[in-house]
């Protein structure tokens, strides 16, 4: 629960109690999204009513499961307002998330005080891919979290379903430990549960560990099992079973510190590479991580090892609950994706425009900077909701990698909070949008945009270079291309090798061509505006008339092709080598300046350069 302690010397403790003191209240009125370039989302499962508290997704795509296959199976953190049971929801989907329902309920197995339990924390859905001890593959597990109220007890739970999440059976209590406890720092709980195969084949549950308060506050480690998950190497008091035991993989030399929430991707040389946020004094429980060569047995070069931050080539980070997948799409080594919470500047720590809604990439194999691409939507931030919004959003791979499905809570719906998901370009080439069903994958700097019909509209206009970005910021040598039609006033059209974008006239590092009603204009962007060439259009270019752009970008060389929609004899063709070579690599975007205007179209083709058109940004 790392998640919910204060990013400010703050407890976790306090921010329970926040959580619990929202829950109490009585829902509002729900506050409708601003206008935005990207989609709201569409709903995974909306409460009821105002007595549910949502947060926490977790969707899995069955492979090992015969005709079965490609089901989807969810389900999701949740709580009752008045303290009456709670349950896991568990939701299913036949149509690859087109549409969703409810499969069945999975209710507290414990006894006692306390229980059932009012809040049902941290689920997470685990497939096996082969057989492991008497179950076959395709047999699915759920760990979660029994934390009552009253905070006394945490117990992870593991239930068993032999037939795709239609039946769930109750097989055994993991791990055990305190509550939430009190000041400074925490209590004595076990968190998050994660489950993964390890380099021998056994099923592995990594875990947040506060039971070595005060000399840690928090650590992360992991025990195995080789019969399937009956028995553990350590038992639920955390007493060795049988080797390697209770093994630790994250311990921070600082009492202090809270490395948590650990989640792992594994590639497929079998490197595993796990993602954690560290929390504590001084800190906004920033993401790390660190790889293990060893099949997860050891992490980095130990314990102490606390690995490293993860930073984009333009200085955004991401803290707070962090998810990591590997896709084999983005290249000849795939990519890692990791995204979280919140995201924030590294200069100033404060949130950038693409808060809760960005999604970082990276080579495996590159020792760079990370890079990022937005999200599917943007979820809407509410606490007066009893909406944990974006608290460790889940990322589910689609179409071989070349997209994903994002899933969080929203403060959003009938009831003021859902469970939304979305699919959007995993940051690879190629790429197309075509604005059928909203804007999914796009973040807006500015401005009031609509996307319906396949056409994306700015319809404030005004001086401040409203643009919406797309695509991925470490993406290098390409070639853009789609129809722009300035609605009013006096400029639009494309922007490209775009990174740091932020709201103001020029506020990214970048380029811009622009169609006005007599010329074609190449620039440069960089907080300032340098003009770098243009060319006239033949005949001029009228208000509501579509004008197709398409640019290429190899190096430091620039060719810009522009012509009347589907009249491409009238074309107007110019190139510029940049001297500077100012920016080597970015994402793309669309752009109005003192008007209004609409695109669509848009597609995006690797020209050159890296395969998959993909480049690790440098360091």
């Amino acid at each position: 629960m790392t998640q919910r302690w204060l990013h400010h010397g703050g407890t976790r403790w306090m921010v329970r109690l926040l959580a619990l003191v929202l829950l109490a209240a009585a829902a509002n009125a729900v506050r409708p999204p601003s206008a935005s370039a990207n989609a709201p989302g569409s709903s995974f499962y909306t409460r009821a009513s105002a007595n549910e508290f949502l947060a926490y997704s977790r969707i899995i795509r069955l492979h090992h499961s015969g005709r079965a296959n490609g089901t989807l199976i969810g389900t999701f953190e949740h709580a009752t307002k008045d303290g009456t049971p709670s349950d896991f929801v568990i939701r299913t989907s036949k149509d690859d998330g087109k549409s969703w329902r409810t499969l069945t309920t999975v209710s507290d197995p414990l006894t006692g005080e306390n229980h059932p339990s009012d809040q049902f924390w941290q689920p997470f859905l685990f497939e096996l891919p082969k057989k492991m001890g008497k179950f076959p593959a395709g047999t699915l597990l759920l760990a979660g979290n029994m934390a009552p109220s009253e905070k006394v007890r945490t117990d992870f739970v593991l239930w068993r379903s032999t037939d795709h999440g239609e039946h769930w059976t109750f097989q055994s209590v993991l791990q055990s430990g305190g509550g939430s406890g009190g000041a400074p720092h925490g209590g004595s709980g076990v968190w998050e549960p994660f489950l993964a195969v390890d380099g021998k084949g056994r099923l592995a549950m990594y875990f947040s560990d506060e039971r070595r308060e005060p000399a840690h506050a928090q650590i992360i480690a992991h025990t195995v099992s080789d019969d399937g998950g009956v028995t553990w190497s350590a038992d639920a008091d955390g007493r060795t079973n049988f080797a390697p035991g209770l093994v630790v993989d994250v311990q921070s030399d600082s009492a202090t510190d809270r490395p948590g929430m650990p989640t792992v991707a594994t590639l497929p040389d079998g490197r595993m590479v796990m993602a954690y946020e560290i929390c504590g004094d001084g800190r906004n429980c920033e993401a790390h991580t660190k790889t293990s060569t060893d099949g997860g047995t050891t992490w980095g070069s130990g314990p102490s090892d606390l690995g490293t931050m993860a930073v984009t080539s333009d200085g955004r980070y991401l803290g707070s609950s962090p998810y990591i997948v590997w896709s084999p799409a983005g290249g000849p080594h795939g990519q890692l994706m990791l995204t979280g919470m919140r995201t924030r500047h590294t200069g100033t720590n404060a949130f950038t425009p693409e808060d809760r809604q960005a999604v970082f990439t990276k080579d495996p194999d590159a020792k760079g900077r990370w890079s990022w691409t937005p999200a599917p939507f943007g979820p809407v931030a509410d606490p007066s909701q009893n909406c944990s919004t974006s608290y460790s959003p889940d990322l589910l791979l689609g179409d071989g990698g070349r997209t994903f499905r994002y899933t969080t809570a929203t403060s959003a719906g009938p009831t003021g909070c859902m469970e939304a998901t979305g699919v959007a370009n995993s940051g690879v080439l190629p790429y197309a949008s075509d604005f059928g069903n909203g804007a999914a994958g796009w973040i807006d700097y500015g401005g009031c945009w609509t996307a319906s019909d396949g056409v994306l509209s700015e319809t404030c206009g005004g001086d401040g270079g409203n643009k919406s970005i797309a695509g991925s910021t470490g993406w290098s040598d390409y070639r853009l291309a789609g129809d722009v039609r300035i609605d009013s006033g006096a400029q639009a059209g494309f922007v490209l090798r775009a990174s740091d974008p932020g709201k103001g006239t020029d506020a990214l590092n970048g380029y811009y061509v622009g169609v006005s009603a007599g010329s074609i204009v190449l620039g440069r962007q960089d907080g300032t505006w340098r003009e770098l060439d243009r060319a006239a259009v033949p005949g001029g270019l009228a208000t509501g008339a579509w004008y197709h752009l398409a640019v290429r970008a190899v190096g430091c060389g620039i060719t810009v092709t522009g012509s009347p929609a589907g009249h491409p004899a009238s074309r107007t063709r110019f190139t510029y080598k940049d001297p500077d070579c100012s920016f080597t690599s970015g994402a793309i975007g669309v752009r109005d300046q003192s008007g209004t205007a609409s695109w669509r179209h848009i597609t995006v083709t690797p020209a050159g350069g890296h395969a998959g058109g993909h480049a690790p940004a440098a360091g």
